[in-house]
């Protein structure tokens, strides 16, 4: 598992943890989980970007990746159940 990979399970162990045993296991067991944890970081890291940021466009991108992020944690959820 890449450093990226691990930090956005863990941001997700944080966020849901009455759910990190299946969100383990579903990491151990589905590479596609693994890699929406990935982008799932990607998304969290840019949030935060964009919320340091003093650019006009700065709250249009705060939304957009957090939408991003909210819809990874759906699809995660998604095959939780699987």
């Amino acid at each position: 598992m890449e450093q990226a990979q691990k930090r956005g399970l863990s941001r997700l162990l944080l966020r849901w943890p009455d759910r990190r045993a299946a969100l383990r296991l579903s990491v151990a067991r589905d590479p596609q989980v693994a890699e929406l944890c990935e982008a799932y970081e990607a998304a969290c890291v840019a949030t935060e970007y964009w919320l340091r940021s003093s650019a006009a466009i700065a709250p249009l991108r705060v939304a957009e990746y957090n939408d991003l992020a909210s819809a990874m944690e759906q699809d995660i959820i998604g095959r939780l159940s699987q």
